[in-house]
């Protein structure tokens, strides 16, 4: 997890309810690479990303966390995200 940062170029999905649930979703989606959560609302906010190319550029963004794909599974598994303390 890259704490308070975001990059843009993100899809929202609006069904995540939690962090969770969104990096669940991101990891079940073939083409997704990252997941930005915006934690400054009562709900999460969940962005995903589709592309390498958006996270190249990186933004300081209080609030939010960026977590990003390093390996798919094999099985129907999610996806192992890389968190950075």
């Amino acid at each position: 997890m890259y704490k308070d940062q975001n990059s843009v170029g993100a899809t929202p999905y609006d069904a995540a309810l939690s962090v969770q649930e969104c990096l669940d979703h991101c990891g079940s989606q073939d083409s997704c690479v990252a997941a930005d959560v915006d934690l400054t609302e009562k709900l999460a906010i969940c962005w995903l990303h589709f592309s390498n190319d958006s996270l190249r550029a990186v933004y300081s963004q209080q609030g939010f966390n960026q977590y990003r794909l390093l390996e798919r599974c094999v099985s129907n598994s999610p996806g192992i995200f890389h968190v950075q303390e």
